[in-house]
């Protein structure tokens, strides 16, 4: 049996140590550098995201445009209305409010004497029921009369029609009015004229 001395052994386990020694001086020369890195890629990613985001348009509520369209509903009296346009845009703010290109209202769709009312502009407002109309407003009751304004507030559960402008028109046997404001209801057979009223009436032959 051959025993080691303490001598003997002493040699071997410095051997040992000495072979670990440069694994663990590159560790720590890696690992500053890797701590590096990944700070760098961080800060980097950052950066970029930062950018996009600047860059990026910022995100807003999407108006709806139809064209052609048509809203269709009764009054209280049971006549059927009608509103067409060339197009229309939803509001993307007030989802209620739509702005009308050209539109034209008919009143008593369907029936023998309709009374029609267009302009160049409008505003519908669905769940109120009203309609303004601005711009080269005209208006036809459809029994010999005819109306021209710059605006027109009408409540399409009623049929009532209020001018907030002033209005000229024309009547049977060259009749004619003129006055600062007007409004219309019972089905339009009533019509009052109100502020520097001025009127033509032609004697029938």
């Amino acid at each position: 049996m051959i025993a080691l001395t303490p001598a003997a052994a002493h040699p071997i386990r410095k051997k040992n140590r000495n072979r670990h020694r440069p694994s663990v001086r590159a560790l720590r020369l890696l690992l500053p550098v890797i701590a590096i890195g990944v700070a760098v890629t961080i800060v980097g990613q950052g950066t970029i995201r930062a950018l996009a985001a600047k860059d990026a348009p910022v995100a807003s509520g999407a108006s709806l445009r139809m064209d052609n369209p048509r809203f269709t509903g009764a009054m209280k009296d049971g006549r059927a209305f009608l509103i067409t346009a060339s197009s229309a845009t939803r509001d993307p703010a007030n989802p209620d409010q739509v702005f009308l290109k050209t539109p034209q209202l008919t009143r008593g769709y369907g029936s023998d004497a309709p009374t029609h009312v267009a302009s160049k502009d409008g505003v519908y407002k669905e769940e109120k029921g009203l309609l303004l109309l601005t711009g080269d407003v005209k208006i036809d009751n459809g029994q010999g009369y005819q109306f021209a304004s710059q605006k027109a507030l009408i409540d399409t559960r009623t049929g009532d029609l209020v001018g907030g402008a002033a209005v000229q028109g024309l009547g049977p046997n060259n009749s004619a009015v003129q006055a600062d404001s007007y409004s219309a209801s019972d089905k339009g057979d009533r019509v009052i004229f109100k502020g520097r009223v001025r009127t033509r009436i032609t004697p029938q032959k």
